[in-house]
Order: C-alpha cells, then structure tokens, then sequence
C-alpha cells in the first residue's frame, strides 16, 4: 500500500468509526466532534442563577448542572469505549507500530482514544521519518553487511 493510499484509507476509516460513534453511542455527537477535529469537546457549565432566592430558578441551574456533570461522565466512558474499538479494528501489525511509540504506554494506560488517534495519524502521516523500530534496525543490519 502506498503512502497516498494509507492517508486515504486512515480519513475514510475516521469517518467511519465518527459515523458510527455518532449514531451508536449516547451522547455521540461529543465524541464525533473529538475525532473529527483532533480535540476534546469542550463542554460549557450551565451560568450561576440571576436571583439566588428564586426557588425555581435555582432548581432548574442544579437540573443542569447536574446534567452538564452527567453528560461529561458519558463523553469520558464514550472515549474509553472508542479506544477499545480503534485498538480492536487494528491489526496485529498495526498493534505492534503503535506500541514502539513514546507516548503509548500513557496512551494505553489511560485509554486516551484522542491520543491513540493522534499516534496512528503520526505513523500514517509520517511514515518516512519514523520506521517500524524492528524494521529500522534490520534495514541498518542488511546496509551494513551488504556494503
């Protein structure tokens, strides 16, 4: 596969998974917006109440707030669950690139799915500056013996 190919293919395989992740999961559109643009959704807290003494007013900001704390529960769930799935659809190969990163095991760890994103687009992206380690290391044997 080519280097155009794998771009190609990495954009249409995140459209996918945002598609799905969207429909699929509660909240979706959260963690759609994460993969679409590389970054965490940023959630807004519901404004303080006008009149404090106001007893409706003021159950209806704890509604909120309330639900604004929920929502960003579900969005951190959602992308412990996204993780599972980009690492579960990747092949074992693939698996093996994304472990010799500096970052993964704080990736792994974490279940950070933007991170893991964001590595595979670096291998994707980059593929002539950073090597397959292994790869690296028997391509530097084969130069050397064959000189």
């Amino acid at each position: 596969m080519t280097s155009r190919e794998a771009v190609h293919q990495f954009a249409d395989t995140l459209k996918a998974i945002a598609d799905h992740v969207g429909q699929q999961y509660t909240h979706g559109g959260d963690v759609r917006f994460m993969i679409e643009n590389l970054t965490d959704y940023t959630f807004v807290r519901p404004p303080n109440p006008q009149d404090g003494n106001d007893q409706y007013e003021l159950e209806s900001w704890k509604k909120q707030l309330d639900l604004h704390w929920k929502r960003r529960g579900i969005y951190e769930d959602n992308k412990m669950k996204l993780y599972s799935l980009i690492w579960g659809q990747s092949t074992k190969s693939t698996q093996s690139k994304l472990e010799t990163h500096d970052d993964f095991q704080d990736c792994r760890t974490a279940y950070d799915s933007l991170k893991l994103i964001k590595i595979l687009r670096e291998f994707v992206f980059k593929s002539h500056d950073r090597q397959y380690k292994y790869k690296a290391e028997d391509q530097a044997k084969r130069n050397y013996y064959n000189l």
